[in-house]
């Protein structure tokens, strides 16, 4: 969680509203839950580890599922992203700004990672390392396959989505930014791989 919050994170986190469709002809929904609670109060769950802050978590999840079912031209808005990494973000935005709604700060999150988005459907594919299944999405291995090649950690694509060559790739770019060398692309990994503003 250190890791999260050593990266530079401003450029994805500033403020945007009006991101999620609007459901009469002035703009206005009813909102729900822990949606309408403020940025205080999230950051209070989160610092106790209360009840409340699992019931973000779920709400965020929820939400999350709906954002991709309503909007177009987007099957998954957090490809890579785990529920503990989308609320650790969300506790930095609002530590900018404590009397903002939990939905303001989820949209602009949301908002900000749109066009890292998965846009349709991938296949799934497990990662076996160490005798630790993790499961990705093809099109995600993809994506941070080409960014290890453009970054000289790996010499071409391979024939497969996760071989030898790749799990090295990995375990070198983590030995380059202070990361466990483990050649699996966990969240620290892929968030030094695609947010990172120096990767």
């Amino acid at each position: 969680m250190n890791r999260f919050k050593a990266i530079t994170l401003a450029m994805l986190l500033s403020v945007h509203t009006g991101l999620a469709s609007a459901a009469d002809e002035d703009g206005k929904f009813a909102v729900k839950g822990a949606g309408k609670r403020l940025c205080s109060n999230f950051l209070l769950a989160a610092e106790q580890k209360s009840t409340d802050y699992y019931l973000y978590g779920g709400w965020l999840e929820g939400y999350i599922s709906a954002y991709n079912r309503f909007q177009p031209e987007n099957y998954d808005a957090t490809p890579w992203q785990t529920t503990e990494l989308l609320l650790a973000l969300l506790q930095q935005d609002c530590e900018n700004g404590k009397d903002r709604h939990f939905l303001t700060v989820t949209n602009g999150l949301l908002k900000a990672l749109f066009p890292i988005r998965l846009p349709a459907e991938s296949a799934l594919v497990a990662i076996d390392v160490n005798n630790a299944k993790s499961y990705f999405y093809v099109e995600i291995l993809k994506r941070a396959k080409q960014r290890l090649r453009k970054m000289d950690y790996l010499k071409d694509m391979g024939s497969s989505d996760f071989d030898q060559a790749t799990l090295d790739a990995f375990k070198h770019f983590q030995r380059d930014h202070g990361l466990a060398q483990t050649g699996v692309p966990d969240q620290n990994t892929l968030m030094n791989l695609f947010l990172k503003k120096s990767a």
